[in-house]
């Protein structure tokens, strides 16, 4: 078969791998997506096709760009095929071994092609040293659904060329993308921030403070963020959920403030993996009946004047919405924990405080970015309410970087 020069590679015709070629094709670019699964491309093809003609029916493209779209994208069983493709981007299995023997595959194939990996937790610079092209590999994280969430997570390895990280940003900006910049770090960016929205739910579970659906609410209303913690755990899938945090828990080096959940490490054990299971932190039947099945003894709360008086303050700038103290406890507990990773990440040099911000708003829709939060309710509040929280633990995971170094940019 003839290969159009300058066609995007992508490998992989899973939901991730077809999104990404959907989106490259709608932007205009051909696109051969390889999958060695014959049926598994078929079914991609199939799927994309009929995802074209949803944006036709709703207007958002004209039936002739349908077309173009579709017949922008060619499938293929055959690696050669992709011998002349300009980016090629691997979006299979998570798996270290999988991916760097596939890199090294398609890096022998199509010595001039930017290598680029979906990766959402291995090392970029481990993949490229392994596979044997390290200049150019280079991360391309796109976010689930790929055509829908505006944000790609671009990394650079150790040894990745600039001209690999500038091609592969360019190209995303062309898609419609908006490119944030990380280091070489577990969990990137939004796979790291993120983890104490789920951890410290999970442990304030564990202390017997609050049950899954009163902090699910609690972070809802008093936050504005789109789903509680559990809800959206049991709809990513619990199993998932704990894989990512062991990964970037261990690659870090087992800091406190990342540790896995026991009472959710139980569920998954017990198979109880949310949706896909019917029962998970919720129980979820083919109705959309949702009840929580956590049950817990709830201990009495109690707060020290300084906690409380540091929860006050910080609420009263965080939150729009008034509450109960339980309820204004689990928000400042999780949303603090979730600000105090966020400027760890800058401290060490994860990615700039722009970057940080715009990488959770757009790819875990959070209301606003961790950091330019912290700075409207005042660093001083913040900082007060984390010394205050880690006087509760005997963990320190509490504990903050210097804060005269922070700024949300």
């Amino acid at each position: 078969m003839s290969t159009p020069q300058k066609s995007i590679g992508v490998i992989g015709a899973g939901t991730m791998g077809a999104g990404i070629a959907q989106s490259a094709a709608h932007a205009g670019w051909p696109v051969l997506l390889y999958d060695i699964n014959q049926m598994l491309v078929d079914q991609a093809k199939e799927s994309i096709t009929k995802r074209f003609a949803r944006l036709v029916e709703k207007s958002r493209i004209t039936e002739e760009e349908g077309i173009y779209c579709q017949e922008r994208i060619t499938i293929t069983t055959c690696l050669n095929d992709l011998a002349n493709c300009d980016l090629i981007i691997e979006a299979i299995v998570e798996d270290f071994d999988v991916k760097s023997k596939v890199l090294k595959g398609v890096g022998d194939v199509a010595p001039n092609a930017i290598l680029a990996t979906n990766t959402s937790s291995l090392s970029v610079s481990e993949l490229g040293s392994v596979c044997g092209f390290p200049e150019r590999v280079v991360g391309m994280h796109f976010f689930n659904p790929a055509p829908i969430m505006p944000l790609v997570e671009v990394i650079c390895g150790k040894e990745t060329s600039e001209s690999a990280v500038q091609r592969v940003t360019l190209l995303a900006e062309a898609w419609g993308k908006t490119v944030v910049h990380v280091s070489d770090t577990p969990g990137f960016i939004v796979n790291r921030v993120a983890r104490p929205y789920y951890l410290e739910s999970w442990r304030i579970v564990e202390d017997g403070i609050a049950p899954v659906d009163l902090i699910d609410n609690s972070m809802q209303s008093l936050g504005e963020f789109r789903m509680g913690p559990f809800m959206l755990t049991d709809l990513i899938g619990q199993d998932i959920n704990v894989a990512t945090t062991r990964s970037v828990w261990d690659r870090l080096g087992n800091p406190s403030r990342l540790a896995p959940s026991a009472k959710q490490e139980s569920l998954v054990q017990l198979g109880n993996l949310g949706r896909k299971t019917g029962s998970g932190a919720y129980t979820h039947d083919d109705r959309d009946n949702i009840i929580p099945a956590i049950l817990i003894e709830i201990a009495e709360l109690e707060v020290s004047d300084r906690l409380a008086k540091a929860i006050e303050e910080f609420c009263l700038e965080a939150s729009c919405t008034g509450g109960s103290m339980i309820e204004q406890y689990i928000f400042a507990r999780v949303l603090g924990g979730i600000m105090n990773e966020a400027m760890w990440a800058v401290t060490e040099g994860v990615a700039s405080a722009k970057d940080i911000d715009t990488a959770m708003k757009l790819g875990t829709n959070y209301p606003q970015g961790p950091l330019e939060w912290a700075e409207n309710i005042g660093l001083d509040k913040v900082h007060n309410l984390l010394i205050a929280l880690n006087e509760t633990v005997s963990d320190d995971r509490f504990a903050s970087p210097p804060f005269g170094t922070i700024s949300a940019g």
